[in-house]
């Protein structure tokens, strides 16, 4: 499959940091993230994933795999040698893709509200599930199934409302290719345990999808975690609580920033 060339913000200068969406959303989702890092001395990449935003829809089946190859592309196109790849839910499972196929390129990494476990059978026929609903029914009964479980109750009144607005504008063709492709991802625990590189690991104390346990295992696969659990936050701790997720994910960056 061919590599898709991506939609992406841009803004800053210094070490490159790479910012990866999650499902069912878009670039914008990291826009306090943009501001902050740059303002920080970096220089901040966030691409629209393939099938997402304002980037081009591959229907059918695309891996996750697929959707690293295209931000490595990217990256190539930048002239971005060195970066610091950060994912939250489905972009971590594409920071840990970047992570295996190419580890030397990258200074940290971030892993925000993820996994690092293969599927099960369970997880896979749901979201094959999941995918055909998608095309079948539009965006709208996903996003609204996703929206009752995404946010804990410190929640801004006005995220919610920002946050199915961006769900509502995915195209379902794309959600549901990627959909089948996280129905076919790997293990990736023995590429992290090999990882030689410092690791932030972000999650919200009342996250349902990334739970506590599901963390603790993943932090058992890194040579070099830093975790952060942020109180009273949902799966998408970024938007939740930016102002801390924003000190606490630049501390991160700051310690380990490239000479």
């Amino acid at each position: 499959m061919d590599a898709v060339a991506l939609a992406y913000d841009e803004a800053g200068t210094g070490p490159a940091v790479i910012l990866v969406h999650g499902h069912p959303f878009n670039r914008s989702m990291w826009a306090p993230q943009r501001a902050a890092l740059a303002g920080a001395g970096y220089r901040v990449i966030a691409p629209d994933l393939r099938g997402y935003g304002a980037s081009a829809v591959t229907p059918g089946t695309v891996l996750m795999s697929q959707l690293a190859a295209d931000v490595t592309g990217l990256l190539d196109r930048l002239g971005v040698g060195r970066a610091a790849p950060v994912g939250l839910s489905m972009g971590g499972l594409v920071a840990m893709e970047l992570a295996r196929a190419g580890p030397g390129r990258w200074w940290a990494l971030g892993l925000v509200a993820t996994t690092a476990e293969p599927v099960t059978a369970a997880e896979r026929a749901d979201r094959r599930t999941r995918a055909d609903q998608a095309e079948r029914d539009g965006i709208a009964p996903l996003a609204q199934d996703m929206a009752a479980r995404l946010f804990g109750p410190d929640v801004d009144p006005a995220v919610p409302g920002q946050v199915m607005a961006m769900m509502l504008a995915t195209d379902p063709r794309g959600a549901a290719a990627a959909l089948r492709g996280r129905a076919e991802r790997p293990d990736y625990r023995p590429g992290l345990r090999a990882l030689d590189r410092p690791v932030f690991v972000g999650t919200g104390d009342r996250d349902r999808y990334s739970t506590a346990e599901i963390t603790d295992r993943l932090i058992a696969c890194l040579r070099h975690p830093d975790r952060v659990t942020l109180p009273g936050v949902g799966h998408l701790p970024n938007l939740e609580a930016p102002d801390r997720f924003n000190a606490e994910l630049t501390a991160f960056l700051d310690r380990h920033r490239p000479a």
